[in-house]
């Protein structure tokens, strides 16, 4: 997992590339610390982002728990190929808009 994280105020852009996996859970904190703390409104940007295993979309579960604690809201963009077909298998259109 790959990622950058951009901040103006309380918006930020964030974007996860590569594959997102069990692998990648112990370094996962660092980018919910980065993306969600004081935020009120992230985007996270998906395009580049080429396999997601079930850990992966797990870890998504957290950065929903922490946009809901904090009323922060969060989107998905640019999500496709086979890891927009596991977040969409997986009912992520739930909890997440995907933009």
């Amino acid at each position: 997992m790959q990622y950058t994280i951009s901040r103006n105020g309380d918006t930020v852009e964030a974007a996860i590339s590569g594959r997102l996996t069990f692998a990648d859970a112990p370094h996962f904190p660092r980018f919910l610390e980065e993306a969600m703390s004081g935020t009120k409104v992230c985007r996270v940007d998906l395009g580049g982002l080429e396999f997601i295993d079930s850990t992966g979309m797990s870890l998504f579960i957290h950065v929903y728990d922490m946009a809901r604690a904090s009323s922060a809201r969060v989107s998905l963009h640019g999500t496709k190929g086979v890891a927009f077909e596991a977040l969409q298998r997986a009912g992520f259109e739930d909890l997440f808009p995907f933009e």
